[in-house]
């Protein structure tokens, strides 16, 4: 996408750069060959990063690890592709936080609104205390957490008039995704909480059935959604995660020294892909002023509105086993 190239450009020289200075040459020691599953294009920013990924491992191992990537849902919807983990047909994959919380319910937290305000504080965390906790609610599912991907915060759009303040949304029919606690967090300011099929959303907003949606800049961008609506809010309102994980029956078969390429690997790519997500912002927001949907800001004052309005979602999430620790864990980091 021309617009976003900029940033685009710094994952990709970031890739190469990376591959560049791992690159080792020869093949020793037995081959292991795994597999990763997801669901967005080579060439979209996350996909790129996971093919990196599978080739630096590669490189650094001498290829020792090989890591097959198939892409644009090769192996099915991300709830499939769960449950191929969990079998052990499929090896790896990275998806949405709230389509893993069937498996991991404690995953849905990032579903929680404010849990963040800055992307600083989210990877502070996820790199620490918060990170830590999740990677032992994952190993008790038999997954192993190798990071998080990302695709910024999410907003809000809709036909109908800005947003500036928690009263706004009242009476409005918004499309979330399918998770228990986004619909819970519209519903409680009567703002519908609708779950559309993503591919019916053009019809639904067409029909009248669907007001507005919410999703981090790239998605607004990439599926048009700008041409869609009228007004653009940047909300703030949940952080995207997309957990990356790998079966611990797979992890553990692996000997230590691969183990340890693959973690250290992760690291230094989420770190790059995290920077460019940070860097399209401004670029990507550049972009929607010019096609004339009509943007604005929540302030401070009606960010913390729209938290206190869906406290009863904390409190909900609270009840789950360890999900009030979470919380607490989490609110350290937006000190």
């Amino acid at each position: 996408m021309k617009r976003i190239s900029g940033a685009f450009a710094v994952l990709v020289f970031g890739l190469a750069w990376l591959v560049a200075c791992g690159a080792n040459e020869g093949t020793s020691g037995e081959v292991f060959t795994l597999s990763f599953a997801h669901n967005v294009g080579d060439v979209h920013p996350r996909g790129y990063m996971i093919q990196g990924f599978a080739d630096l491992v590669y490189e650094r191992s001498n290829g020792r690890l090989v890591i097959e990537v198939f892409s644009h849902a090769q192996f099915g919807s991300d709830y499939e592709v769960m449950a191929q983990i969990v079998e052990g047909t499929v090896d790896m994959t990275a998806i949405l936080s709230a389509n893993m919380s069937h498996i991991v319910p404690e995953i849905a937290l990032f579903d929680l609104p404010y849990l963040f305000f800055s992307m600083e504080q989210a990877w502070d965390a996820l790199q620490g205390g918060l990170g830590e906790q999740l990677s032992n609610l994952l190993a008790r599912q038999g997954l192993v957490s190798l990071g998080y991907q990302t695709a910024g915060f999410r907003h809000l759009t809709n036909n109908v008039r800005p947003i500036y303040s928690v009263s706004d949304m009242d009476g409005l029919n918004i499309r979330v995704s399918q998770s228990h606690f986004l619909i819970a967090q519209f519903r409680a300011i009567n703002a519908g909480g609708i779950s559309i099929p993503w591919g019916e959303l053009p019809a639904a907003f067409e029909a009248g059935l669907a007001d507005g949606q919410e999703n981090p800049l790239p998605t607004i961008i990439s599926a048009g959604i700008y041409e869609m609506q009228n007004y653009l809010t940047i909300s703030n309102h949940s952080f995207t995660v997309y957990p990356a994980i790998i079966s611990a029956r797979t992890y553990n078969s692996l000997p230590e020294d691969l183990r340890q390429i693959l973690r250290d690997t992760f690291i230094e790519i989420d770190a790059l892909q995290w920077a460019a997500i940070a860097e399209a912002f401004d670029e990507q927001l550049a972009y929607l002023y010019t096609t004339g949907i009509s943007i604005n800001y929540l302030s401070a004052d009606a960010m913390q509105g729209f938290r206190d309005a869906t406290q009863g979602v904390y409190d909900e999430f609270s009840l789950m086993p360890g999900g009030a620790s979470l919380i607490i864990v989490a609110a350290r980091y937006l000190e």
